[in-house]
């Protein structure tokens, strides 16, 4: 596929034919079924239900480009489709509304391209059509960790008056939110792969919040990325990173 034909590509409009079936198989696994993978990590119907739509809707529109799911992948060739179907299983699974579908488009290995994040449960959609959020100096900037993560104790030691921190979700749709412009920042002390964090970092990129990984600005699509993981505004990132 021509790559400059698949940077016109509009997954946001694509999209929307598929929101409704979506929501019909949200729908139809209101219940979690969940068993534990090989790995040791919890996998539901709805996953691979979710997963199996998606599959679809990548080689009716995306033909020629790499399916790359946490569900089904291979190698990491590009064109891409970076896709997680439900991130946040153990959020899903507690029936805590706090998980979402994640969606990256990648023309080459440069991370650039289009996001896409839904939470079907409250219906929030974060897409290329969300408007660009102005950066405004405040005393006090607001952020959010996960809730495992919280738990653990892994924040004990970040003190700060200006930095407030709140355990929240799944990351996908922690980075929707702040694409959104709903908080100033996200951290992560824990390795994410690529379908994690694909879609909601294309989104952020849009409002011009950048993404670091282990003290360096994020510029290339790999499998998997290091902490401290950092999402903020650059005039943001070296007073954040210290208190990590």
């Amino acid at each position: 596929m021509d790559k400059k034909i698949l940077l016109r590509s509009n997954l946001a409009k694509i999209m929307v034919e598929i929101i409704g079936q979506i929501d019909q198989v949200t729908q139809l696994h209101s219940i979690p079924e969940s068993s534990v993978k090989l790995d040791g990590t919890p996998v539901t119907l709805l996953d691979l239900a979710l997963s199996n739509l998606l599959e679809k809707m990548s080689k009716q529109h995306f033909p020629d480009v790499t399916f790359y799911s946490e569900e089904n992948y291979t190698t990491l060739d590009f064109p891409l489709l970076a896709i997680d179907p439900l991130d946040g299983t153990r959020e899903y699974i507690k029936n805590r509304p706090e998980w979402a579908i994640s969606i990256g488009l990648f023309a080459s290995q440069n991370f650039v391209g289009e996001g896409w994040v839904y939470n079907p449960v409250k219906k929030e959609l974060f897409n290329s059509e969300i408007s660009c959020v102005a950066h405004v100096d405040k005393p006090e900037y607001y952020g959010e960790v996960s809730h495992s993560e919280w738990d653990k104790g892994l924040f004990k030691l970040f003190i700060s008056e200006r930095f407030k921190l709140k355990p929240m979700g799944s990351i996908a749709y922690k980075l929707g939110r702040l694409a959104a412009g709903k908080l100033d920042f996200v951290v992560s002390l824990a390795p994410k792969n690529i379908w994690d964090i694909a879609g909601g970092t294309l989104l952020c990129h849009q409002s011009d919040i950048k993404f670091y990984s282990q003290g360096k600005e994020v510029l290339e699509v790999k499998q998997q990325y290091l902490p401290p993981l950092i999402w903020c505004r650059e005039e943001l990132f070296e007073e954040l990173s210290s208190l990590l």
